[in-house]
């Protein structure tokens, strides 16, 4: 199971049994590197995209966090459900995804890693945006 927390101002921290895995630096988007290969994510519109160091797109994911959202990544789709406020579950599969946790068996670690990113930094921009409108 992986676990992410927020180390800085723009930074967060995931780990796997006490030990680092990665640290994704980025407000909207970010960097990551994990076994040696470097990955970006990109926001557009609502949508963040895990692109490989030469820039090709691995994986999408379309409003995380909403009600039903899922994560492409070729041909394998993993489908989620939000069942609490920071709580989702996979459809179909084993596995769940919460603010802070992910434990998704089969699922390769880049992108265990590009969905709890994504989570925290929707999370994030929700809570600037309320507190900005506040």
């Amino acid at each position: 199971m992986l676990h992410i927390e927020k180390s800085g101002l723009a930074k967060y921290a995931i780990t796997r049994d006490g030990q680092l895995v990665t640290v994704v630096e980025g407000r909207s988007g970010g960097q990551f590197r994990l076994d040696g290969t470097s990955y970006r994510i990109r926001r557009r519109l609502g949508t963040y995209q895990l692109l490989a160091a030469d820039g090709s797109i691995v994986a999408s994911v379309h409003r995380p966090g909403t009600r039903r959202w899922s994560v492409e990544s070729g041909s394998e789709v993993l489908r989620f459900r939000r069942t609490a406020r920071h709580d989702h579950a996979r459809i179909d599969e084993a596995g769940a995804v919460s603010a802070n946790a992910a434990d998704l068996p089969g699922v390769e670690p880049r992108l265990q890693v590009f969905v709890l990113a994504t989570l925290a930094m929707r999370t994030r921009r929700r809570r600037v945006v309320v507190v900005a409108g506040s």
